[in-house]
């Protein structure tokens, strides 16, 4: 009993245990001694933060504008003016600016009127309302039930600045065309219009271009 009571102290000793704090051969002792031989516990590694998540690059050959966006952007009061020129259906010259005005806005559709200035003698006829439901082309320069094809997403150097924007061509039913550049920051905004005029019509001369003067104040 002297031995073991002996060994173990000396174990204490060897360990830095106070022999009087657990080391008398009891069963204290014991437990004291199998704390001390354990191994320390390892701890986890840290787990590698992960990386985020990329957000997919946007499709160039897709409308940039949902109608929800163009709805919030394009409210009553709004007016947006392009510079034209080139030749009207009957190859004569055109000049002037072209400005559309948002004149009623609802869930369903939009309510618009354009003016020239100067007057080119149309300004009686076209500011008359036109409604149109929405379109994720915008509300201006629409037409009937076009057929459109997203060519993919270009940058555009027009009077009002430089954008980047998404190039559709349109030809509705029957037969007009037009290629229209949207800026795809400014949901409803055109940066350029193309109007090509009638394909199907030979004597058709139809070649204007309108180009943005100026964003739409707010």
């Amino acid at each position: 009993m002297i031995r073991r009571s002996c060994s173990v102290v000396a174990m204490c000793l060897a360990l830095g245990l106070p022999p009087a704090l657990g080391c008398g051969g009891g069963p204290s002792s014991s437990s004291s001694i199998e704390k001390a031989l354990e191994a320390p516990k390892k701890e986890a590694p840290a787990k590698a933060a992960g990386k985020p998540k990329e957000k997919p690059a946007p499709d160039p050959n897709a409308a940039p504008w949902t109608v929800d966006a163009i709805r919030t952007a394009m409210t009553v009061g709004t007016k947006v003016s392009w510079s034209r020129s080139g030749t009207d259906a009957k190859g004569k010259k055109v000049g002037g600016t072209l400005t559309y005005a948002i004149a009623k806005a609802g869930d369903d559709g939009v309510t618009t009127t354009y003016t020239i200035d100067p007057d080119p003698g149309t300004n009686a006829a076209s500011s008359q309302l036109a409604t149109a439901p929405w379109s994720t082309l915008g509300p201006f320069f629409a037409m009937e039930k076009p057929t459109v094809t997203v060519e993919g997403r270009e940058s555009v150097t027009v009077p009002a600045g430089t954008f980047e924007c998404s190039r559709a061509r349109m030809q509705d039913f029957f037969g007009n065309q037009k290629t229209v550049w949207m800026i795809i920051d400014k949901p409803g905004v055109l940066a350029k219009i193309e109007d090509a005029g009638n394909a199907g019509d030979d004597a058709d001369k139809t070649a204007i271009v309108y180009e943005l003067v100026a964003l739409p104040a707010g």
